[in-house]
Formats: structure tokens, sequence, C-alpha cells
């Protein structure tokens, strides 16, 4: 397969090799044929943290606390290592590219309450109000991390 040159390294899709420019990505002008460089998907992600970097934190996260962990932010479908979310890779993928929280929940499946409950996390992160995570039993330990990737989440529009 043709190659993309460095300084024009997205490729479009599609069969012919088109490749544009990154500055080009997500700029309100569609510089592949179908408009793939201005997809919401993929201008959300482009602001998000790299899907297998979110993939790998939310499996740590489960391997240093136990399969159940991630339910204390997404609720009662979190347990079982995210299984009946479609697992870890499912989940980062739904955090990269949903727009919105109410994105995310539609992606997932979510329950109205867990939702909210996820909302209300996120506020509080906002706010700098972090004694609603440590009354889910999160440990100061692991508190820095999980609020750095939860700014982040904020950070990039997803509370809008």
């Amino acid at each position: 397969p043709e190659r993309c040159h460095p300084t024009q390294p997205f490729r479009c899709p599609g069969d012919k090799l088109k490749c544009i420019s990154i500055q080009y990505l997500c700029d309100g002008a569609n510089d592949c044929d179908d408009g793939y460089d201005e997809d919401s998907s993929l201008c959300t992600a482009a602001k998000r943290p790299p899907v297998e970097e979110t993939a790998n934190f939310l499996q740590t996260l489960l391997a240093n606390h136990g399969p159940n962990y991630l339910e204390k932010l997404f609720g009662k479908k979190a347990r079982d290592a995210l299984l009946p979310l479609g697992g870890s890779h499912k989940v980062a993928v739904a955090l990269s590219e949903s727009e919105t929280i109410e994105d995310f929940g539609k992606a997932l499946h979510l329950m109205r309450s867990d939702l909210e409950h996820l909302r209300n996390i996120l506020i509080a992160v906002e706010s700098g109000d972090l004694g609603l995570l440590k009354a889910m039993g999160i440990r100061d330990s692991e508190l820095t991390d999980l609020k750095l990737f939860l700014d982040k989440l904020v950070s990039t529009g997803f509370m809008d």
C-alpha cells in the first residue's frame, strides 16, 4: 500500500490515495472527498487522549483495584472489567469520540441514573470538590491520576 508523505500524514479514507496535512483536520473545510476530516467524532477524538492511552489507564485501574472498580464511575454496567459495556477498549473509544456526556451515555446505553452519577463526579472534579471521590472510596494515592483523567474530559467539552 502507498504511504502518505510525512508532511501530509493524514490519509483520507477511500480507494484512491489522498493525504492531507494535520493542520487541515477539523478546520471547517472538507479536504477529504467524503468530508471525513471534518467528522465530529474524529474532531472530538483529536482533542482527547489517545484511545490506547485511555484503554491502558482503565485496564490499569481494573488490574490494581479489581474488576468492579470502575462501577464507582460508570455504574453497575461497569462490573466484570467493563464487560457489559463492551470492554475497556470500547469504553475508551466512547470516551474519545463522544462529544458530550450525553453522547457517551447513548453510545454505551447507560441508565440515566448512572449518567447523572458520572455527571456529578465530573462537576465535583471541575469545581475541585474531591470529597465526592473520596466518599466513593477512591484513595488519595489514586485520586491524582483519576482527577487528571477526568479533568482532561471536562476540559475538552465533555460536560457541554
